[in-house]
Order: C-alpha cells, then structure tokens, then sequence
C-alpha cells in the first residue's frame, strides 16, 4: 500500500512538473515590464522603387523624410530594382538614386537608406560564380559610389542547405567597406526539433531553420524577419506565433541586429488574411515577445513595416499609439 502510495504521489509530482515545465516553454515568463519600453527609436520600412527610378521633387523628399522622422524610422529598404539572371541590375532602375539620397541626407542625416537587391531564388543560379560575382560588384558599386549605406538581400526562398546564397553573402560582404551595413530578410524559422515532421510529413520544400540563421548571420549586420504570410486564421493564434518567431530569434544571437517584419497591405493570397495579419496584431504579438524572459532584449533593434506606400494614417496612429506610446 505504501509503495502504491508512493507511485501515486511521485506521478502527480511528475505531471505538475510537466504542466509547469510545459507553461515556461510555450507561454514563458512574463517580465512584468511597461508595455512600450521596448522600442529603441530604430524601426524600419521597405519603401518603394518610385523613389529612385524617378526624379522626385524637393518638396515630395522631404515630406517623405519628414514622416520617416516622425513615426521614428530610422533604416529604409530602398527598392532598387530586380536581380536580373546575370546578377545585374539595369542602371536606369536607380538612375536618381544619388540625387535623392543627397537631397534626404540634406534633411535628416542620421536616417539610413539600404539598396534593397530582390528577386525569386530560381531565377538566380548562385552557384555560378560569375553571377556571384556580378551580385558583388553591384554591392560595391550601390554603396560605394551611389552612397547608399548598405545593402538589403530579399531573395526568395532560401533554406538551410541553400549554401551558394550564403557564399553569395559573404562575397558582397567582401566587397563592401567596413561602414556600409549588410542586412538580409528571411522568413520565420522553423525549429530545428520540428524539422523532421516539417520536412517528412508536411513535406516543406524549403525549410529555414536555425541553420540558416546561422549561417547567414557570419555575414550579416542586420536580419529582418518576415512574420506575414502564415496562412493563421486566428489572432491569438498570430500573435502566439510571433512570440515564439521573437524569443526563439532574438535568443540566438548576441551582437546581432534583428528587426521583426509586420504587414500593413491589404491584399494577399490563400496564405493571407489581413484582418488577422496587420500592424496592431503583429505590434501586440512583438511585444508580447519581448515580455518574455526567454527574449534577448540586446540583439532586438525594432520593427520594420511591410510595404511603406500601403500605410494608411488609422495604421500610422496604431504604429504610434501601441509602439511609440503617443496618443
């Protein structure tokens, strides 16, 4: 009878750890911070091409800086046009590119502005060197002699064994000088212990896992992760899958920047739904992040809007409202 006793307490004993062990790992320990102590003041945006592809006027520039400044964005990803096949890039894509970062820099010099370089991953055969090359070269020739402050890769999609991208990272890395930043944006991982049921059962094609952050962060200053397209039906459910994007990413580095990507478009495929994807979820989820303790608050830079010239005002005054604390 004692020893039957003894079974029944030593197994309760084991489920209350399992049920406490279980709540620490999917809902964490809350830091009991405010709610808005979060944001360092270096948030992001990707705007778009029409900046740099054609002659802006004085006045158009500095209302786009002004209203940079005043929801406190201080990284751009400047489309600067497609990755052709060869890894060039046509140079009347970017032809006004010097003439408008001067006239932005005259503004508000402490903003930066990033060539944002893109293009689907099968239309770049990165294992040929020469392509490599041509990517590389483009790299210098943007931050170098146009003067944007760094280089911003979009290709997609990529994945852990995705070994010629990260090469390719490492040679524009090369050839760039020590001041100009490279950043890259990569979609929500994929746990490494989720690996086995993503790639056999679900029969993912490319998956991103830790690896692959990894690997890319050898080269890269910056990583933004690109938390839309979930095909989640749910709020709580998106939110829930941005605490974990945050705690797991933000964990893994130390002298990283990582910026957290939030939608702000309307219109999407089968994989988005923009009442559930959108600025107030996706800045509740980042901060419901960031509250927990499994978070590393130092590699957390900010959060970057998806796509600047799909912003409304009502989402510019949610930005403001939940992330920059104005009301």
């Amino acid at each position: 009878m004692k020893r039957f006793s003894f079974f029944i307490w030593s197994l309760i004993v084991v489920i209350i750890l399992s049920l406490f062990l279980g709540i620490i790992y999917f809902v964490g320990i809350p830091r009991f911070g405010s709610d808005h102590e979060y944001n360092k003041g270096d948030n992001a945006v990707w705007a778009g091409h029409e900046w740099i592809g054609e002659r802006k006027t004085i006045p158009q520039i500095k209302q786009f800086v002004e209203t940079l400044q005043s929801h406190q964005i201080t990284n751009v990803f400047l489309h600067v046009g497609p990755l052709l096949k060869d890894g060039k890039i046509e140079q009347k894509s970017y032809i006004y590119s010097s003439y408008f970062l001067r006239q932005a820099k005259r503004i508000n010099k402490d903003i930066k502005y990033q060539a944002w370089l893109g293009q689907i991953r099968g239309k770049l055969d990165l294992d040929d060197e020469n392509i490599r090359k041509n990517v590389a070269n483009q790299c210098k020739i943007l931050g170098q002699f146009i003067g944007f402050d760094g280089i911003h890769f979009d290709i997609e999609p990529v994945s852990d064994d995705d070994l010629a991208f990260v090469n390719l990272l490492k040679e524009c890395k090369e050839n760039m000088t020590a001041e100009k930043v490279l950043s890259v944006a990569l979609p929500d991982i994929i746990p490494q212990s989720f690996l086995w049921f993503t790639e056999k059962v679900l029969k993912f094609e490319n998956v991103n896992s830790e690896i692959n952050y990894k690997n890319v962060a050898k080269y890269a200053d910056e990583i933004v992760v690109m938390l839309y397209d979930t095909k989640l039906h749910s709020s709580w459910f998106y939110k829930k899958f941005i605490v974990e994007q945050v705690t797991r990413i933000t964990s893994l580095f130390e002298n990283k920047k990582i910026y957290f990507g939030i939608p702000a478009y309307e219109k999407g495929g089968d994989n988005f739904d923009p009442k559930i994807e959108n600025i107030k979820n996706g800045i509740l989820g980042v901060i419901m992040g960031l509250d927990n303790l499994r978070s590393n608050l130092d590699t957390f830079s900010g959060i970057s809007i998806y796509p600047y010239w799909e912003i409304s005002e009502d989402e510019w005054k949610t930005f403001d409202e939940l992330w920059l604390n104005k009301k």
